[in-house]
């Protein structure tokens, strides 16, 4: 694509020539503005979902596998008989627990985080095809 320069504070929209020619990539648009070129397009409901979800956060993952690792650290913990073993089972425990639940806390954050984005996505949308 040759190189648009438009004078400061107007934007060109145009649609973009693209070799693909599924039914998604085809309603892509090229937007120039304040000099820099965006490539727009068009997101399903299902797929913004998909995006915005935060099941997929790692840190969700983490706070399963660190939970699960202090449950098993305290109940060896509560459960050895060598007294010198018991001191690095709760330090285990606390160490596992406490990494737990940060990862937690950044997991619940980031699904919180992905809510609001999606809501204010929809609030602040604008319809491609105007309602009659």
């Amino acid at each position: 694509m040759a190189d648009i320069t438009l004078p400061e504070g107007s934007s060109k929209l145009t649609t973009a020539s693209i070799s693909i020619t599924t039914s998604t990539l085809a309603d892509a648009t090229d937007m120039i503005w304040h000099k820099t070129q965006i490539r727009i397009y068009p997101v399903t409901d299902s797929k913004l979902e998909e995006l915005t979800a935060g099941y997929n956060s790692i840190y969700l993952v983490f706070f399963g596998i660190f939970i699960g690792a202090a449950v098993s650290l305290f109940i060896a913990f509560k459960e050895t008989a060598v007294i010198a073993e018991k001191p690095y089972y709760l330090a285990g425990f606390i160490g596992t627990l406490g990494v737990g639940i940060l990862s937690g806390i950044a997991g619940i954050t980031n699904l919180v985080r992905a809510s609001l984005s999606k809501k204010r996505l929809y609030r602040e949308a604008v319809p491609l095809v105007p309602k009659q």
